[in-house]
């Protein structure tokens, strides 16, 4: 049966009213604010904030945007803390409390006709179980030699068998930039119809071009310190410049992470500016105070954060990732440095273009409105467009006329 309007339940690991830092809940906060008027929004996951009723569905509002949750557990805190057992994962904790109330969601979800949008592939199966049809979208793919911090990083083994049994039942799978899509239908070839690309963006309605401010130059970092993320080249990157510039550095660090593990930090401690977590408002605001951010990621899905630094009109200074070739021009936004394996030299070539692009920035050859138009093809309205009308093809409704 057709309806005027469908209905979408997006089913994760944090509360998008919480602080909890990373892309994948930017996305899911995104996908609330952005959800068309006729999509009716269930959200299923943890009560951080401790004001609802577990097993109980309520009506609430989110950066003016109305919709449905279900909160199945509660989180005391959405810190990044990396345990050391699988059930003590956030995964397995989401698994451990969709099997507690299968029988609530269940009805739920098919009494209420909606398909499933879904982040994690490790819990496809229970999903699969609430007999609805789902559209799966994967943020990043581990690099052989490069672990994450988590748990069920060290076993990647369990996220390759959890993406196949994914892609076997899905609608749609998604990845977050075309690489990672290219391998998954190599990968998982019985499935390769079902791959797609879609990539991450930044809120433009939080994320907006302003004037640099004056000296010393600032340099940020927005994220999780997990360890793929390569804090430790940051860091001494950051020295570097310190260095070159007689200290006349700031770098802001905007996340959960503790920089004290890394011997790298004592050299910038003074320097540095350690704001914690911080809503994307908040963090729009540093955005602005800033010249450029950095990124020295082993591996990544499509950085938001690098998307909200260009979207805010700031440069970025990058080690390579093929897919921020797309969006990155050396010189105009800043620059991707080749990687190296003498990382002393590549540290060094980092720090040279560091300095070399706040040149540019104080001399008016980088400019805030023209860094903006290199991700301007990027807004979420566009992008979001393809998954909205997968759920409108599940409900059997015609793709939305705006869609690109």
């Amino acid at each position: 049966m057709k309806h005027a309007s469908y209905n979408v339940s997006l089913i994760h690991m944090a509360d998008p009213r919480g602080l909890r830092v990373g892309g994948t809940e930017t996305y899911v906060r995104d996908y609330i604010y952005y959800h068309p008027d006729d999509m009716n929004l269930l959200y299923i996951g943890p009560d951080e904030i401790g004001d609802l009723e577990i097993g109980k569905v309520v009506d609430l509002e989110y950066r003016g945007r109305k919709f449905k949750y279900l909160p199945i557990y509660r989180v005391d805190n959405s810190l990044n803390i990396w345990v050391d057992s699988i059930t003590k994962t956030d995964t397995f904790v989401l698994a451990h409390a969709l099997v507690k109330h299968w029988g609530l969601i269940r009805r739920v979800l098919r009494d209420g006709d909606y398909s499933v949008e879904l982040r994690r592939v490790e819990i496809a199966p229970f999903v699969k179980s609430f007999g609805v049809p789902y559209v799966q979208m994967e943020h990043i793919m581990q690099e052989k030699g490069h672990a994450k911090s988590g748990v069920l990083g060290k076993y990647p083994f369990i996220g390759t068998v959890a993406e196949f049994i994914s892609a076997s039942m899905c609608y749609r799978f998604y990845l977050v930039n075309s690489n990672m899509t290219e391998v998954f239908r190599r990968r998982f070839w019985p499935f390769a119809a079902k791959f797609d690309t879609l990539t991450t963006w930044a809120n433009t309605q939080i994320y907006q071009p302003t004037p640099f401010q004056g000296g010393p130059l600032k340099l940020l970092f927005a994220g999780r310190a997990d360890d793929f993320k390569r804090l430790d080249i940051m860091l001494d990157v950051v020295r570097r410049v310190a260095e070159t510039l007689n200290g006349a550095v700031e770098f802001h660090y905007v996340g959960d992470g503790d920089l004290s593990k890394y011997p790298q930090f004592e050299a910038v401690k003074a320097l540095t500016v350690l704001h914690g977590r911080r809503t994307a408002a908040e963090l729009a605001t540093i955005q602005g105070r800033i010249h450029i951010g950095l990124l020295t990621s082993a591996f990544e899905g499509m950085p938001r954060f690098v998307m909200e630094t260009l979207t805010s009109g700031r440069a970025v200074v990058a080690l390579h990732l093929p897919q921020l070739e797309a969006v990155m021009h050396d010189g105009q936004n800043g620059y991707l440095v080749p990687r190296n394996e003498d990382v002393a030299a590549q540290n060094a070539l980092l720090a040279s273009r560091v300095v070399e692009t706040y040149a540019k920035i104080e001399r008016g050859e980088i400019d805030p409105e023209q860094v903006t138009q290199s991700v301007k093809m990027f807004s979420p309205e566009r992008l979001l467009s393809k998954i909205f009308n997968d759920h409108r093809a599940l409900h059997g409704l015609p793709p939305a006329a705006s869609a690109v």
